[in-house]
């Protein structure tokens, strides 16, 4: 009997212009079941989505993952966010081989253009923060990064998952960042994640000290992607013009004044880190992935290269 698989994602409004590409793609490769988990009466423009899509969604308090758990009847599942696909072909790997979990590192892009998420050449980089897809009769309980298995079974890790990377579309332009820290829909769980808001004291000498963490991390992916080169993206990607219009008229101010101020906020992050920090960082990328690679915390490297660089301008 042919093998059966499902996704579990996080949903909020703010991915509405985004979010029937998420799954079209999921269903091109093979994904049967979305369990998609929005906050107890929220995001109804995701709720119109999934109503055209056929899906029913799950609302659960706080966006937890593990709340859907036990109502995942297929064969394997992976836990994702709604900026993360699928490599195309796992899901044909998955299905001749007989593994208990599979971790699957990032493969990110970003762009500050709204246009640059459909064009069809990208900058890309790998990075050792993983997503998992799981046997289902294994779990013990969904987490978002890494999920708890048991029984016997073959554990795959970062080196197998290498062949398919998940696709981390970090940023989409600046009308997602404006989506998702620009006031235009109502925080949930899972939309404050990026927003952890950081603090670098001192007396700034690149008029930078007090940011969402977000912002921090877009800012090292692009400063990342310039070391290199561009090539094609083959995945089928799609913006939902109508469902973009409808969120930018929530903007409490001028949405376009918003995105000049994200995108100052973005740059000048970019300029505390050093061009030495950043080749030092792609050198040592090649290498652990080259050799065996760990998990790292994308959030706190990132944090911890900003404070470094920060400090080390500071002194000068």
């Amino acid at each position: 009997m042919p093998k059966s698989f499902a996704v579990v994602v996080r949903a909020f409004d703010g991915e509405a212009p985004y979010f029937q590409s998420f799954i079209n793609h999921h269903r091109s490769i093979g994904v049967e079941k979305f369990y998609v988990v929005l906050a107890p009466g929220a995001s109804p423009l995701c709720r119109q989505i999934l109503a055209q899509n056929k899906i029913e969604p799950y609302e659960v308090e706080g966006q937890r993952v593990g709340g859907v758990w036990r109502s995942i009847q297929e064969d394997y599942v992976a836990v994702l966010d709604a900026d993360e696909y699928l490599h195309p072909d796992l899901i044909k790997f998955a299905s001749k081989e007989d593994f208990q979990t599979l971790a699957m590192p990032w493969r990110l892009t970003a762009t500050l253009d709204d246009h640059g998420f459909l064009h069809d050449k990208k900058k890309f980089f790998v990075f050792p923060q993983i997503k998992s897809i799981m046997r289902t009769r294994n779990l013990a309980g969904l987490g978002l990064h890494q999920s708890r298995t048991r029984g016997d079974g073959l554990r795959l890790g970062i080196k197998e998952g290498l062949s398919f990377p998940v696709q981390h579309y970090y940023l989409r332009g600046l009308d997602d960042l404006l989506l998702k820290d620009g006031g235009v829909v109502p925080l949930t769980r899972a939309r404050s994640m990026g927003r952890k808001p950081v603090s670098l004291g001192g007396d700034s000498k690149s008029d930078v000290t007090d940011f969402p963490s977000r912002h921090a991390k877009v800012a090292f992916v692009l400063k990342m992607l310039d070391q290199y080169p561009k090539v094609k993206d083959r995945y089928q990607l799609q913006v939902d013009t109508d469902m973009l219009s409808r969120l930018r008229e929530c903007c409490e101010s001028d949405p376009e004044e918003t995105k000049v101020a994200l995108r100052e906020s973005v740059e000048s992050i970019q300029n505390v880190f050093t061009q030495d920090s950043i080749e030092n960082q792609v050198q040592k990328l090649k290498k652990s992935l080259s050799d065996q690679p760990r998990k790292v915390s994308f959030q706190k490297r990132v944090l911890k290269i900003l404070r470094r660089d920060f400090n080390e301008r500071q002194s000068k």
